[in-house]
């Protein structure tokens, strides 16, 4: 300590307040570092955590006082998937599926007088992996159309009138005449969503 006071009294009163001053200050550096600003953030993430833990506890208190709300929105949506199940494909491969769907549209179109001249299976979808859940979709043409009441009929079967959901995308209608349908040829496609048992 002598030998500090020694080399101190060697040094000018100015140099002596500086030296004493950039000390002080290069401590007071060492423990903002060292000590308050660690302390400090700690501080900050405990109180971010315990608002965060806060939400959670008030999100968990609002979900248990409705919980009853919940399960009967649950239960309803139970049941609109167990009535939407039946208007699905059920087959054991897509292969299957899409020959089904190929046979539901030749059906529907027999039964209002069409011909599908031309049918082909297009790439599926994959909608859901467990259960395996695709979206099929098939080409259809359908040529010499006699009349615009079976044209509607038709459309109409497909989208309505059918225990499995089908969906019409991309429906062209060619026609020979300006107001003649006698003749007219349907491009469409179709669209079934199955359950598969076996995937391919």
């Amino acid at each position: 300590m002598e030998k500090l006071i020694a080399v101190l009294r060697r040094f000018k009163v100015r140099e002596r307040v500086l030296l004493i001053g950039a000390i002080l200050v290069l401590f007071y550096i060492v423990i903002d570092r060292a000590i308050i600003t660690p302390f400090f953030t700690s501080i900050n993430e405990t109180k971010q955590s315990l608002e965060t833990k806060e939400k959670l506890l008030e999100k968990s208190y609002s979900f248990i006082a409705n919980k009853k709300r919940y399960e009967e929105r649950l239960s309803e949506l139970e049941q609109y998937y167990e009535k939407m199940k039946k208007k699905f494909f059920y087959e054991e491969t897509e292969e299957l599926a899409s020959a089904k769907l190929q046979e539901i549209v030749n059906n529907i179109a027999k039964k209002n007088g069409l011909v599908v001249s031309r049918s082909t299976a297009l790439k599926r979808n994959i909608i859901n992996k467990n259960p395996y859940l695709i979206a099929l979709s098939i080409n259809i043409e359908i040529s010499d159309i006699a009349s615009t009441e079976e044209l509607r009929n038709f459309l109409y079967d497909i989208e309505y009138d059918n225990d499995k959901t089908l969906f019409i995308d991309n429906l062209r209608i060619k026609v020979l005449g300006v107001t003649a349908v006698k003749g007219a040829v349907l491009n469409s496609t179709l669209t079934a969503v199955a359950f598969i048992e076996k995937k391919s």
